[in-house]
């Protein structure tokens, strides 16, 4: 560092007296305590002076009339830069009234004559850390956005701290709607005068938020007790803090599509609820709400259709309910009432406070079924959706939230079983149900790990002759301590949890097993069709395990045919298409199941490569007496027999249905009127006495069977 530098770094005092020789004392006392020194004699020429080269302190000894000390240190607080400057002002000892004018005048301090040359340099050096320090402090202050007042116990403003200028967050808010706002923001306020005396007793900073009033910008003000008297009023603007806050409560605790409150925050609104009922001695409602078949919507025509679904859905129920079906502020930090609230998927809740009889709360049931009656359009797509509502009530049907939910779902499962698009009050009887489909679901897991699964094979013979022409394999769980459980108790839990996609694998690898052990016995190949589920449908691996599992078993895919039904080939057309002419080309035949029940469509029976159809047994089982079954079967057979496609009628089991079907020309059939479905033992030895062999003749073939 050069001694240029280090002289400027020298802190620099303006001395101006009319005494020479006192000014030379001065300036060697203070240049020996590494001061620099500007000494100016004429007292006309010190504020041009000051003016050239701003000090870092001042020392004023001048008595001249007109530029005497007094009126100079006036005129340096009026400058820019000389607002907070040490000014020393030299004065007689003992001459009071001169003392009092110069710090009238804003002296910082006054040295007495004679002045004390080793006692000055250490004053002033005083000063000036003072003076930085302070210097230091007021740009702190500036650059915080925050307002800081001084105010006494009473919550009156004594001083302010701060300088409010365009840089504070809160003036910039308030500029187009008030006045500049440099004012103590909680004057008559008891909240704030509370907080104060407070931080006054207790010696504890205390914290006050609130609202500029007309001006939506939320203040935090926080009081910090200075003596025992006054305290720090520090104010800060923290809208967006708030703001930001909110937008985290929404994501955590509202459903992003509705708007709804999330289950979340209907279940900590229940609990609420609860604790106001018990004290009132009041009852309420819990209604579930479910939509029927939304899942197909969904399938069919795309999540973007079912969301816009959703959010219609959600508008209509908040529309029927009433505003007094609910406890006033039951969610306070809200502010609005949680009546409504969509637990995800298509599943919604409703809470209906202070009702009186379950026939009350039927009339809303009721009035819900009714406000989803009329069609929904969405996307040019019209249709109409009905719900499954469960009801349980408040106390007897549950005495907390998760109990009050759970049995509202029971009772929703109940309503759906007994057709849909109605409701049903909870009962005990469906708790039981409950908590079997629960069991039934553990069950179903263990018993996919250790194969508790059989396969019953049911022939399929040729409607004019009975001759066999195949056999659909159908799934059986036997369970080692329940016994046999029925697929329509099972496969429908299979379904909702996802476990149909293995046990589906299995099943479709124990059918191609079981085809190559009839081929290499005396019997000889028996094609075998085997259901293939929508989630498999979708598992995008299902080409490669179907052609894996028949080149493991040594079969010609051929020998294999897949039952699907109509709503997977919907679910995303351009892939299904690419999928089915992959198996097609490979030799797997393809099938249509229950056809005539979901979005029948000779579209698509001409753009898939579909091989054959089959009559649901629902409009087989009355064609005979039926006629509007008759026309559905005759139309079916007639549309199949001019696209070049193989029918098989389900569920026969009388000699009229048979006729009908022999008449209409229909290929093939299954049912009872043939034979129930067997295990594949009993199936072997159907075989053996077409065939004409002895049940006792091929025993190999029965052991790799």
């Amino acid at each position: 560092m050069s001694s240029n530098t280090q002289i400027m770094r020298q802190p620099l005092v303006l001395v101006a007296t009319d005494e020479q020789r006192q000014g030379q004392s001065i300036r060697e006392a203070l240049q020996q305590f590494g001061f620099r020194c500007e000494l100016v004699t004429a007292a006309a020429s010190v504020f041009e002076r000051f003016r050239e080269t701003p000090p870092d302190a001042v020392l004023l000894d001048t008595k001249d009339p007109t530029f005497h000390s007094v009126a100079l240190c006036a005129k340096i607080r009026k400058h820019e830069s000389g607002g907070e400057l040490p000014v020393f002002i030299v004065a007689d000892r003992g001459d009071e009234e001169a003392v009092e004018e110069a710090y009238r005048a804003g002296a910082t301090d006054i040295v007495f004559n004679p002045i004390s040359m080793p006692v000055l340099p250490h004053r002033l050096r005083y000063a000036l850390r003072t003076a930085r320090s302070l210097s230091d402090l007021r740009g702190l202050i500036r650059a915080i956005p925050d307002l800081i007042f001084i105010v006494n116990k009473n919550g009156e403003v004594q001083d302010g701290l701060s300088r409010p200028d365009a840089t504070h967050t809160l003036q910039i808010k308030a500029l187009s709607t008030a006045s500049l706002i440099n004012f103590y923001p909680c004057e008559n306020d008891d909240g704030a005068l509370e907080l104060i005396q407070r931080a006054l007793e207790t010696g504890k900073p205390q914290v006050y938020e609130h609202v500029l009033e007309g001006l939506d910008i939320h203040l935090e003000t926080r009081f910090v007790a200075r003596d025992k008297t006054t305290v720090l009023a520090i104010v800060r603007d923290i809208t967006e803090r708030k703001s930001a806050e909110e937008k985290i409560y929404n994501l955590a605790y509202y459903d992003e599509l509705t708007e709804l409150p999330n289950r979340e925050l209907f279940s900590q609104s229940l609990e609420r609820t609860i604790a106001i009922a018990k004290s009132e001695n009041q009852k309420f409602a819990v209604l579930f709400v479910d939509l029927d078949r939304f899942k197909r919507i969904n399938d069919t025509l795309g999540h973007t259709i079912g969301d816009e679904l959703l959010k219609d859905v959600a508008n209509r129920l908040a529309k029927c309910i009433r505003s007094t079906d609910s406890v006033s502020q039951i969610d306070a930090r809200a502010k609005r009432n949680i009546r409504l609230a969509r637990l995800g998927g298509d599943e919604f809740v409703i809470k209906l406070y202070g009702v009186d009889s379950p026939e009350s709360v039927a009339n809303v049931a009721t009035r819900i079924i009714e406000t989803l009656t009329p069609p929904f359009t969405c996307a040019g797509h019209q249709f109409v959706v009905t719900p499954s509502i469960g009801i349980a009530m408040y106390p007897q049907d549950g005495k907390n939230g998760e109990e009050l939910l759970m049995n509202a779902d029971s009772a929703m499962y109940r309503a759906k079983a007994v057709g849909r698009n109605n409701f049903k009050f909870y009962s005990e009887t469906m708790r039981t149900k409950s908590l079997h489909r629960l069991d039934l679901e553990n069950l179903l897991r263990e018993a996919i790990a250790s194969e508790q699964f059989e396969l019953y094979f049911q022939p399929k013979v040729k409607a004019s002759s009975f001759r066999l022409v195949g056999a659909e394999a159908l799934l059986r769980w036997h369970h080692p301590e329940r016994g046999s459980i029925a697929p329509d108790d099972f496969i429908p839990i299979a379904e909702e949890t996802g476990l149909i996609v293995p046990l589906g694998q299995w099943v479709l690898n124990e059918a191609c097993r079981q085809v190559s052990a009839w081929s290499k016995s005396v019997v000889g190949t028996v094609p075998v069709s085997v259901n293939i589920s929508s989630h498999q449908f979708r598992d995008s691996g299902l080409v490669g395990d179907v052609l894996d599992a028949i080149a493991n078993a040594g079969i010609r895919p051929r020998d294999i045919e897949l039952e699907i039904t109509e709503s997977v080939l919907l679910q995303d057309v351009d892939k299904t298409l690419i999928e089915l002419k992959a198996l097609k080309e490979a030799g797997v035949s393809l099938s249509i199941d229950d056809f005539g029940t979901g979005y029948s469509s000779l579209s698509y029976l001409k753009r898939f490569p579909i091989d054959t159809i089959k009559i649901d047994r629902s409009f087989v089982k009355d064609l005979h007496q039926d006629t509007d079954d008759a026309a559905i079967c005759a139309a079916i057979l007639a549309m199949s027999q001019q696209l070049g496609l193989t029918v098989v009628a389900e569920g026969v089991e009388t000699r009229e249905q048979l006729e009908f079907l022999r008449r209409y020309k229909c290929d093939h059939i299954q049912g009872y009127i043939c034979s129930k479905p067997m295990p594949a033992d009993d199936f072997y030895a159907l075989l053996l006495k077409l065939s004409g062999q002895a049940a006792n003749s091929d025993k190999h073939a029965r052991a790799s069977a």
